[in-house]
Order: C-alpha cells, then structure tokens, then sequence
C-alpha cells in the first residue's frame, strides 16, 4: 500500500501510468477508488496520482480538530513537493475541486493546470442557491456515510429537482462492487471535520488571479445552480474553459465518464502541447 508523508500524516495514494503528472482528488466522504477506475484508460499519456484525503479512505483521519479547504490544499502542496511532481494538473471532483480552487488560488505556480468537476465556486448567484447551499449543508453532508438517510435525502433531492438531478444509486453501487469501491464509514468526529471544510468553504473569498492558469470546469447538465460559476469563472479568469457534461448529475464520472476522459484528452493535451513550445523558445 503506497503512502507519502503529508503534514504529519500517512496519505494513501495509487501512481499509474507515465507521462505528465495529473494529481486526482475525490469528493466529501467518498475515496480515490472510484475516480481512479474510470481514468485508468489515461495511463498511456499520463502519471495518474488518485489520493485519499486527509480523513477519507486508507488515508484516515488526523488529530486535527477542525479541518478546512486550506488544510487540504496544503496537504497537496506537501504531497506535490514528497513526490517530487514538476507542475502536474490537478484533477478535483466536489469538495476536491473546491481544495482545487484553494490550491491555485495560494500555489498557482505549482500547477500546470486546474480541472474541477462539479465544483461551484464560493459566491452564490441566487436566493434559492443559498436556501439550497443551506439545506445541503445541513442535511446532505452529514448524510453522507449513512445510506438510509443518503438515500432518503437522495429521493428528496429528485422529488424536488427531477429525476436526473442525482446519480443513479444503484448504479454507484454495481461500480463500488465492480472495482472494490466501498467507501469506509467515517467516525463521527472525521465526518464532521469534513462538513466543516466545506462549510467553511462558503465563507471563503479568494483572489482569482491565477496568473494565466489554464482551468477546465466542467459540471453536469443536470445539476442544479452551477451554471453560473462557470460563466463567472470565466469573466474572472485569464485563461478558462468549461463544458456542461450530457446526462450528468453532480457525480458526473458515473454518468458519462467517457465525456470527461475526452474533455481531459483536449485540455491536458493544449496544455502540455503549450508547455513544450514554451520550452523550446
């Protein structure tokens, strides 16, 4: 079981592949595993590097009393620097996509580029948003880890939003049991640090001046008021794109994998394709 050193603690983490690193953060109370099966088919281009974060997974928790989205932006800056990574993408999914925000807002010249998924941003573009946000952070996060309330909360969620507004639970639990992809039960003390961070999240104010960074977003068609981060993120950022993802609900890489994997091909592929002509001048 491969483990780094990452302030103080043991961070499980998978390396595949070779190629320009891609570093792969998972989303609030699940693990690395079910990013890591669906980008396996980028280890011919890429050194794809999934973790646990602090908290999460084989990764476990910490003697911290409280964690935040600096907390596990920090703990990217220090798994970056343990591996010795030269300005890898960072891949972020949720609550990883928020750490990702953090990261490049405080260390934008560790990163070669930023990709989020289903991440919003910290600002919020409407009454209802907030009435959601709150609601969410109530109900939804400490849920999490509990499958009759998640599932509970799940079928509220579609009764209020659609049908095609939440994943399909059980077709998040055929890919748990395809690849051995059970999430661990989260100690009520971990469970709540986690809310923390990403209620925490919401207070945040960041600079946004990435310097020339180039972003990915990329969310779900159906899911619910983020639209409007991405055209913010896009007034604001010098160099940003971002994509609605067909058929998607905030767990998008369960409902269509394959856009994201040819989205990431695209981007990664500009990218990379941008810093070898940069070197060469």
């Amino acid at each position: 079981m491969p483990t780094v050193e990452t302030n103080g603690i043991e961070t499980f983490y998978h390396d595949y592949g070779s190629g320009h690193p891609l570093v792969v953060l998972h989303g609030a109370m699940a693990t690395h595993q079910g990013w890591a099966q669906q980008l396996q088919t980028l280890a011919d281009e890429y050194r794809v590097l999934p973790y646990d974060l602090r908290g999460h997974g084989k990764t476990g928790g910490s003697d911290r009393d409280s964690y935040t989205v600096e907390t596990y932006a920090d703990d990217l800056a220090a798994f970056i620097d343990a591996l010795d990574l030269d300005q890898p993408a960072v891949l972020g999914h949720s609550l990883g996509g928020m750490v990702g925000y953090a990261f490049a807002d405080g260390y934008p010249e560790k990163l070669s580029a930023l990709i989020t998924v289903g991440s919003a941003t910290p600002e919020t573009f409407s009454a209802r948003e907030w009435i959601f946000r709150t609601a969410v952070s109530r109900l939804l996060f400490p849920a999490m880890g509990n499958e009759r309330v998640m599932n509970a909360v799940v079928r509220a969620q579609t009764a209020l939003l659609g049908d095609e507004s939440t994943v399909d639970m059980d077709e998040l639990e055929q890919l748990r049991e395809a690849h051995d992809c059970t999430v661990p039960e989260l100690s009520t003390t971990e469970r709540s640090k986690v809310l923390h961070a990403a209620k925490d999240y919401y207070t945040s104010s960041w600079s946004w001046q990435l310097f020339g960074l180039p972003v990915l977003m990329l969310y779900g068609e159906n899911e619910p008021f983020i639209e409007p981060h991405a055209g913010f993120l896009e007034a604001e950022l010098e160099d940003c794109r971002t994509a609605e993802i067909p058929e998607g609900s905030h767990n998008a890489h369960v409902d269509n994998p394959e856009f994201i994997r040819t989205k990431l091909r695209e981007f990664l592929g500009e990218v990379n394709a941008d810093r070898e002509r940069a070197a060469t001048r």
